[in-house]
């Protein structure tokens, strides 16, 4: 085995004997997603570790953007690493862990460009940005799924979630919430209508498993929006269980899509959208739920038992919902994170 003329090196998967060419500078997890491996994975970044895995032969470094607390020194000096952030020097031989889960669909990952078509404030943080695919002009994802965005003048990308369901059009959705002195949530708040936008994707499990049963969905802020593309998918075609949609935000500023929720549980008395703030004033009017997302499950929710859920937020929220969901009988192979 040798490196090529074109910059490449050979990954072997073992115990599988898969075989990847991995460019470069290019993350080792890119190459697998890119190759239609399926790997445990999540931010992608380096701080989660869920894509630990071992080299058993070759050259490689890992990068910077690895904390400690991520990735061990002792894990280091066995040879572990992150394939999100662990670039090839040689040819490598790596241990692995791969995976077929039942119900997940491959879309191929793509680097595209669009055009950005509207650029809408909805709450004092959170715009809601609708982008036109220029090149190529079609991008098939799952609902759920996200993509990274390049960020002017900034080597590290920014993931987003898609808000809609993919329906064979041009267009893509963004929720993102301006987080103060955030380069990349500020660059992309402030992108103006015709401005061009790269990025690629799809990435992610946060896909619809199993509809022949109740469903559970919980978001907080901009967190809405792959539990949006993933509610879309839900009643895209018949629906004979039941749906509940548990939204958590600080204060009514900070509510948005309200009406929109409220339609849709009008047209389908199947579906309960039960917005909850954590931050209200004394002489707040709010008629509805007041406390913590993963309090108001506790008290809404008789039984869990037998659903799904789906959750995307803060890893605090996800940390307590989880807590709250199996405590009403909802197992952990059954609840499926996008944190962030």
């Amino acid at each position: 085995m040798s490196k090529t003329m074109v910059e490449t090196y050979e990954v072997t998967l073992e115990p599988s004997g898969n075989q990847i060419q991995v460019r470069e500078g290019q993350t080792i997890l890119d190459a697998l997603i890119r190759n239609g491996i399926q790997i445990p994975y999540g931010c992608r970044h380096g701080s989660c570790s869920a894509c630990k895995a071992r080299v058993l032969e070759g050259n490689y470094e890992i990068m910077g953007r690895v904390s400690e607390y991520s990735l061990l020194s002792f894990e280091r000096d066995d040879g572990m690493i992150l394939l999100c952030s662990t670039l090839a020097e040689s040819d490598l031989v790596v241990e692995i862990e791969e995976e077929e889960e039942e119900g997940l669909t491959f879309y191929p990952v793509v680097d595209f460009e669009a055009i950005v078509e509207k650029n809408e404030q909805v709450t004092p943080d959170i715009h809601i940005i609708d982008l036109e695919l220029t090149e190529p002009t079609t991008v098939p994802y799952g609902a759920g799924q996200f993509f990274e965005f390049q960020v002017q003048g900034e080597s590290e990308l920014r993931s987003y979630s898609a808000a809609t369901r993919y329906i064979d059009n041009k267009k893509i959705q963004l929720h993102v919430k301006r987080i103060p002195n955030g380069i990349g949530s500020n660059y992309m708040c402030d992108l103006k209508v015709g401005a061009t936008v790269k990025a690629s994707g799809p990435y992610g499990k946060m896909q619809l498993r199993d509809r022949d049963k109740d469903l559970v969905f919980v978001a907080g802020g901009s967190g809405m929006a792959p539990i949006k593309a993933l509610l879309e998918e839900v009643f895209s075609a018949s629906f004979d269980h039941e749906a509940w949609f548990f939204y958590g935000a600080r204060t009514e500023q900070d509510l948005y899509l309200v009406e929109d929720w409220l339609e849709l549980e009008r047209k389908y008395p199947n579906f309960h959208f039960i917005p909850a703030l954590s931050n209200l004033s004394d002489d707040s009017n709010w008629s509805g739920e007041r406390g913590f997302i993963a309090d108001v499950i506790k008290k809404k929710m008789e039984s869990c038992s037998g659903m799904d859920a789906y959750l995307c937020g803060p890893p605090i929220m996800c940390e307590t919902v989880t807590d709250a969901l199996y405590g009403k009988g909802l197992r952990g192979n059954h609840i499926y994170l996008d944190e962030f």
